[in-house]
């Protein structure tokens, strides 16, 4: 079934077109008929999960006008054949997600509770887990695995362009060990950086890479935000600040970093890494146009 794999926005629809293959996977001939679509849960899945979007009668799928993102996908039958495809929907600005309505029915190797995050996000399972934390339930990086102690998660769709994210952030640790936490803003990471204690912006390390002195605690949240504003002549400037939850929002930027060649478009994120096995927690992100 071709495509195999989709990403819709509320309201958008697609068609697909089918062949069928052979016991070595070489196309035999294309499938004219309709094809019998009926909602699909593998099941092994660990999160039961389908994508709001049905299928009309001259089966195209239409993703539902619902704010919630999804995830899921689909079975197609012919007589005896059968086919899959997968799908999202994600959500047009504004985005939020603070956990709340998670319900914690997993336990991890560490025998702690959690549940799996959105399974609609790119690159969030194993690498975050959703627990409780200071009487809330949070966002929070695992450290039992080395390949997953650096993590980039995608959370929007990668059209996306001239948005604010922020996000409630902390690490655990003491004052000579610290990981690092960061937020993903059209394709820009804005870490806050344990050890270094500096706050940075940065575009694939080599390309932009330019950071500011910020004293942070361990153990202690704080609130990260990140704009980007793009011109029609390509240039561009991401900003960022930083400042503990509990104090009021400073009205200056701490880093404003104009950008000649800036990135157009880009999904909106979460960075973490955890390389002397401190945790990083997230929690209320929200997404905003500007």
């Amino acid at each position: 079934i071709v495509p195999s794999e989709v990403l819709l926005r509320p309201g958008q629809s697609v068609s697909f077109s089918a062949r069928s293959i052979d016991a070595n996977g070489l196309p035999v001939e294309d499938i004219k008929e309709k094809l019998k679509w009926a909602s699909f849960i593998p099941p092994t899945a660990r999160v039961k999960s389908t994508m709001k979007a049905t299928f009309n009668a001259e089966g195209v799928l239409v993703a539902d006008n619902e704010t919630k993102p999804s995830a899921g996908a689909f079975e197609a039958t012919y007589g005896d054949l059968k086919g899959y495809i997968r799908g999202r929907v994600l959500a047009y600005l504004p985005l939020k997600q603070d956990f709340e309505s998670f319900t914690l029915t997993e336990t991890n190797s560490e025998g702690t509770l959690f549940a799996y995050p959105p399974l609609p996000w790119i690159g969030a399972r194993f690498k975050f887990e959703v627990r409780d934390k200071d009487a809330n339930k949070v966002l929070a990086k695992t450290t039992d695995n080395g390949f997953f102690r650096r993590a980039t998660v995608f959370i929007g769709a990668p059209t996306a362009r001239n948005y604010t994210i922020e996000a409630d952030v902390m690490s655990d640790g003491n004052r000579r060990k610290m990981s690092e936490i960061g937020l993903v803003n059209q394709r820009y990471i804005i870490v806050l950086k344990g050890n270094d204690q500096k706050l940075e912006i940065n575009s694939n390390q080599d390309r932009l890479r330019v950071d500011q002195d910020f004293k942070w605690q361990p153990k202690t949240w704080y609130r990260l935000k990140a704009r980007v504003d793009t011109t029609p002549d390509g240039a561009g400037v991401v900003r960022a600040k930083a400042w503990k939850k509990s104090d009021p929002e400073p009205d200056a930027w701490t880093l404003e970093v104009p950008h000649k060649t800036a990135h157009q478009n880009g999904s909106p994120g979460l960075f973490g890494f955890s390389p002397q096995d401190m945790a990083v927690y997230v929690d209320n992100i929200e997404v905003t146009a500007n």
